[in-house]
This record gives C-alpha cells, structure tokens and sequence, in this order.
C-alpha cells in the first residue's frame, strides 16, 4: 500500500549541503592538532598531479575523484574508532557546520516537518556522516566504509567507494537491507555532481543543488529543478 511506504529525502552532503571538503576540514584537524602531518603531506603532493591532469583533461575526472577519496582514508590509518569520531567531531564543529548551506539546510528542515525520512548519502565516511547526522537531524546515513580491525582503522576503505554508480546500489542495498519501503515517485534526491546522477533519476523530484556545469546542463534538459549558484565549476 501506498500509504505504508515512506517518502525519502537524499542529501548529497560535500558540495550541495555545505559548501565545505572533507579533505580541508581533516588538514586544518590534523594541522592543528599536530597529527600525521608527513602523511597528510604525502597525501597532497601525490594526488595532485592527478588533479592537474583531470584539469587538463588528460585523466578521467572521475578516477581523479574515486582516488582521492579511496586514499583519504590513510589519515585515519592507526586511529581507533573512538578517536577517529573524536576527530570527526571536531571536523564537523570547527569547520563544516559554519560553512552549512542556509536555503538547503531550509530545505532538509521543510522535509523533517513535512514528516519525510532525511537521509545523508555521500562519498565521504560513513563515522563522519554519523557525527553529522546527529548535529543536523536525519534518520539514515550511507557513505564510504572504513575499514577497522581490532578497533583500529587499517588505512583503507571497504570497497567500493560511495561514488558515481556506486552510490546508486549501495543506497539500493542499504534500503533492502533495512526493509525501507520507499516511495521513490515521491521522494527527493538533492545534489550537486553530474556523477550523481545514478541516484537522481531514481526518485521522482531530482533536484540539481549548487550544480556544477555539467549537471547543471543535463538538468535544463531534463527539466529538473535547479537551485543555488550554478556556475560552481570554479569551485570544484
């Protein structure tokens, strides 16, 4: 029945609710607070060259994008989780939550009365996503997966990374396995990438948030709704 299932409201988090990186928010933690500076350097020097070559169009943006965010997780590499959400905490109240978006936070607020499920679904880790979850209020959180063994992070993510086609059918998974009966005419999706556009088109309100140029197009095209700054591409 119709009026069983549950209308859904997805958040992409980096890039369309907050105008914050993870990756900034990690270096200002670790700079401050004096921890893996070597490997956060390594981290930087060694994946911009991928970066320089995506801008040059000489790299595939999108494994440009998939390998930051696999590698990203060598900084929490020997951190135990109680430490790790510690670190969390901090990235999400010193940096990320002055830098929230005010008309899409709006907007998440607006579904939370209407009595709509809010979830986060985003590339970025799924501890992270929990800590944000709780400061902003939303019922489901789906990201990238650290992986932990006795209680302290390896250094690498579970694959696949939360990214692109990816993000579709871990979502799609996480729904089955918690027997969400959702109303995808009626649900929402909101995000800012054209490699969002898996989990976009499966719900009935797409809605193109800060997009970038890409998205933006596909958008008009589509006749999507589109909201905030669209020409983001010299953001990103």
């Amino acid at each position: 029945m119709a009026e069983d299932k549950i209308t859904l409201a997805i958040f992409d988090f980096d890039g369309t609710l907050t105008e914050g990186h993870l990756w900034s928010g990690i270096s200002k933690h670790h700079r401050k607070n004096k921890i893996k500076r070597l490997t956060l350097y390594t981290y930087m020097l060694s994946h911009l060259p991928l970066w320089l070559a995506a801008k040059l169009k000489l790299y595939s943006e999108e494994k440009n994008r998939s390998k930051w965010g696999e590698d990203l997780s060598v900084l929490f590499k020997g951190f135990t989780t109680e430490e790790a959400r510690k670190a969390f905490e901090w990235v999400s109240d010193n940096y990320f939550m002055p830098l929230m978006r005010p008309d899409v936070m709006e907007k998440l607020k607006a579904h939370k009365k209407q009595g709509h499920q809010v979830m986060l679904l985003s590339g970025m880790f799924d501890i992270f996503l929990e800590v944000m979850g709780e400061r902003i209020g939303v019922d489901y959180v789906v990201g990238t997966k650290l992986e932990v063994t006795n209680n302290v992070y390896s250094g690498h993510i579970i694959k696949p990374l939360c990214f692109g086609e990816n993000k579709a059918k871990l979502l799609a998974e996480f729904i089955g396995q918690h027997k969400l009966q959702v109303d995808y005419p009626h649900s929402f999706a909101y995000a800012d990438s054209i490699y969002d556009i898996p989990v976009l088109r499966m719900v009935g309100n797409p809605i193109a948030t800060y997009p970038d140029k890409q998205l933006y197009q596909f958008s008009r095209t589509e006749k999507w709704q589109i909201i905030g700054d669209h020409d983001s591409s010299t953001r990103k």
